[in-house]
């Protein structure tokens, strides 16, 4: 089973790509219909915090899903390890061309890639163009149940 996770505004829905299509991100480029998913909540909100989102703002304003899916009912493409030598955390058009190479051919739903904030982690991308998007079932969104003493 595979267990991804997705923090979003809450004013959204968080299988919406809306956000992906009018600003790009690490691994996509404008007008691509992608969504960013990790491996687990906690590094959901790391990835937040290295954006500069207070844990405030996350509390107020965020909530999360957990989707989950049987792993052989998708394809999934790994970036290889070799990718990530040199500056690839630092070079976005790197992974951006990367990722945008991957998304124009729809290679596969899901692209596993590691996390720049904490590379021993994965971040997931979701092509919600891709023909296979439309058979996955997203569950109703949640609070993040952020303790108050982090601040």
């Amino acid at each position: 089973m595979l267990k991804l996770y997705r923090i979003c505004r809450n004013i959204y829905d968080p299988k919406d790509s809306t956000g992906a299509n009018i600003i790009s991100g690490r691994w996509h480029t404008l007008a691509q219909r992608v969504l960013y998913f990790s491996s687990s909540l906690a590094l959901c909100i790391l990835e937040l915090k290295a954006n500069s989102v207070s844990f405030e703002a996350i509390r107020k304003g965020f909530h999360y899903i957990k989707l989950e899916t049987d792993i052989d009912s998708f394809s999934i493409e790994e970036v290889s390890e070799s990718f990530y030598s040199g500056d690839w955390a630092w070079n976005k058009q790197l992974t951006q061309d990367f990722g945008s190479e991957w998304y124009k051919k729809s290679r596969t739903l899901i692209l596993k890639v590691r996390s720049a904030v904490l590379p021993t982690d994965a971040n997931f991308i979701l092509n919600a163009a891709h023909t296979d998007f439309s058979k996955l079932k997203f569950p109703k969104p949640l609070e993040i149940p952020l303790d108050p003493r982090v601040s």
